[in-house]
């Protein structure tokens, strides 16, 4: 799940670089490049040593896409949370309940 979070934010900072000042009329394509470069990046060694080093030449460290990682998976890290949590208490409430019954009245 995070590894396509990461892509994903690699591919919003190549995107910034990427398609500013971009014609209308090439935004579609220039977009799907886009995509396909943070694909690479997550394939390709080769192309991940290329891309984090023109990333960084932008400014985009490793700080900044973990940050951006975190934005866009928070939701699912609250969902993964409340999940735990739920089960935690489950598990409780039945502890309790078979204490309840082995003990002697």
């Amino acid at each position: 799940m995070l590894a396509i979070y990461r892509q994903k934010a690699i591919e919003a900072a190549l995107r910034s670089i990427d398609m500013t000042g971009i014609a209308p009329e090439a935004e579609d394509e220039a977009e799907y490049y886009t995509r396909q470069n943070a694909l690479s990046w997550r394939l390709i060694p080769v192309a991940t040593t290329e891309i984090k080093a023109r990333l960084a030449s932008y400014g985009f460290d490793q700080h900044s896409i973990n940050t951006d990682v975190y934005v866009q998976a928070r939701d699912i890290f609250v969902l993964f949370e409340g999940l735990l949590n739920a089960t935690q208490a489950r598990r409780l409430l039945l502890i309790r309940e078979i204490r309840r019954h082995r003990s002697p009245d």
